[in-house]
């Protein structure tokens, strides 16, 4: 008797297991393309992945993870994912150069998505009516942030005027997500996009100003401070095409580092900016690997004293400090900060260790 009942519990048991595994063996299709975002009921604890041709990483949500394949094919693989609620999720992984379902959800709610096309020289902004906690591209062909220092305006544009069809995903502090399928348009009839967790697009929306540990008229006192102090880095920085583009301190206060750069314009074109990215990426790169960027996005961004615009006009310099949440970077990373000519193409960038940024100098 105690034979057949240990059986029967034995079976039951196996029985519930095969059914949960079968529940959360979705099949998920990856592109080096286009990002990927899965959403569960509760905070990821651990992730597994089978191939090391899968990149993924946490959002500020942490009960969210993104994904996509580091490069064009690569064999069938799993994912592994165990949630603080003990839930156990494995995903089968194909790769596919067309994503036909960029979000997963957990709890079945649905996202909203649509189709928008970006240029390379006019700027879309995105206007929510809640804070957008994550910006996640699909590739680093386009490039998002906020709107200098509010939480609920992103800037995007195409870097490129040609780019393969990409994504933008853009997750609200409730845990909404909005994806927009992104096509290369050179007169795009979309440059503003309100959209509303309730209803898609309204007519309005009140911006919301970041809330840091440090306030944005303090970040601008130090900014100030930093930016007249005589003291500057050297041999970090690049020259070309009549312009000099260069590191000039990194500081820490607080929960917060700043980066001083100094632009320099030895032409006789004014030079406008329309972008300044920083970005972190791996140090050793071949012919075979994709470059797998991870963006920074700033919460203050301060210019030269008195100027109003990011103008740098022919012959002067200008500089800039902006502001980022703490990070340091692994050994086998480094830190790359590119400046983007708006309606042209003087396009600079230089490197910065990992080494240089745990020099950062306390700011009093």
């Amino acid at each position: 008797m105690r034979t057949l009942t240990k059986f029967f519990v034995t079976a039951i048991f196996i029985h519930i297991t095969f059914a949960v595994c079968a529940q959360s063996a979705d099949t998920l299709k990856l592109s080096e393309h286009q990002s990927v975002v899965l959403c569960f009921k509760s905070d990821i604890k651990y992730v597994d992945f089978g191939s090391a041709n899968i990149q993924g990483e946490k959002l500020s949500s942490e009960n969210m993870l993104k994904l996509k394949s580091k490069r064009r094919g690569f064999d069938d693989s799993t994912i592994s994912i165990v949630t603080s609620d003990g839930g156990y999720h494995q995903f089968n992984v194909v790769y596919s150069s067309l994503i036909d379902k960029p979000v997963w959800r957990q709890d079945g709610n649905s996202f909203f998505q649509d189709s928008i096309g970006f240029s390379s020289v006019k700027t879309t902004h995105f206007i929510c009516d809640e804070k957008i906690t994550d910006i996640v591209t699909g590739s680093s062909n386009i490039i998002a942030g906020y709107a200098e220092k509010i939480d609920n305006i992103v800037k995007a544009k195409a870097l490129t005027p040609d780019f393969e069809t990409t994504n933008i995903h853009l997750i609200t502090q409730s845990g909404y997500i909005y994806t927009f399928n992104v096509k290369p348009d050179a007169a795009p009839k979309r440059l503003s996009v309100v959209l509303s967790s309730e209803d898609e697009v309204t007519q309005s929306s009140q911006a919301i100003f970041k809330n840091n540990s440090v306030n944005d008229n303090q970040m601008r006192i130090f900014a100030e401070k930093l930016i007249s102090s005589k003291n500057c880095l050297n041999d970090i920085g690049v020259v070309d095409l009549k312009m000099a583009f260069a590191m000039c301190g990194i500081y820490s206060y607080s929960d917060l580092l700043a980066f001083r750069l100094d632009i320099q314009n030895n032409g006789k074109i004014d030079y406008y900016i329309d972008f300044i990215k920083g970005y972190i990426r791996d140090k050793s790169l071949t012919k075979t690997t994709a470059v797998q960027e991870e963006e920074l996005h700033p919460v203050f961004i301060h210019y030269s004293k008195d100027r109003e615009t990011s103008i740098v006009k022919a012959g002067e310099t200008l500089s800039v400090v902006i502001f980022y949440s703490r990070f340091t970077i692994p050994h086998k990373r480094i830190l790359y900060f590119e400046m983007f000519e708006k309606n042209g193409g003087r396009h600079l960038s230089f490197p910065v260790s990992d080494k240089e940024i745990l020099k950062a100098k306390a700011i009093y």
